[in-house]
């Protein structure tokens, strides 16, 4: 076997986002308001800005780009995908990967570091049950500085 299963299928939310709300943290809440510790998350809708970022392993770091929606227009969410676990330290640690369009052809894709809601955004998140400590286990890097 090439993977091992570490959680199972939990609850399934359907969430619409209200404009003016802030992704990630727009989810973060639901999560946390949820109870909800470990949850793959994908979406669609609509931005008047993002934040999005490629990584650099050689050099640990992201490189972002802002991109804001043209005059009369949003940036599509063409895709929203990801996943959230709770940290030991009670934070979420949510990891969302995008891909937005600003006009026909013109996409940009890559980590969501923040995004701003227009006119909404409607996100599914279903929750991994029973995983949680080992989803720690295997998702340590993200709270664990790098050496």
């Amino acid at each position: 076997m090439a993977g091992k299963v570490i959680a199972s299928t939990g609850r399934f939310l359907f969430v619409k986002v209200e404009e003016g709300s802030r992704l990630p943290q727009a989810i973060d809440e639901v999560l946390d308001s949820q109870g909800i510790g470990f949850a793959l998350i994908q979406g669609i809708g609509g931005l008047r800005w993002a934040r999005i970022a490629v990584f650099s392993p050689q050099e640990g770091r992201y490189y972002p780009v802002d991109v804001e929606a043209a005059e009369g227009r949003v940036l599509e969410l063409v895709s929203l995908s990801g996943n959230s676990v709770l940290g030991p330290d009670g934070t979420y640690y949510t990891h969302l990967h995008v891909a937005v369009a600003r006009a026909p052809g013109e996409v940009y894709a890559g980590h969501l570091i923040e995004a701003e809601v227009e006119p909404f955004a409607e996100v599914f998140i279903v929750e991994a049950a029973g995983g949680l400590e080992e989803a720690r286990r295997l998702l340590k890097h993200r709270w664990t500085p790098r050496k």
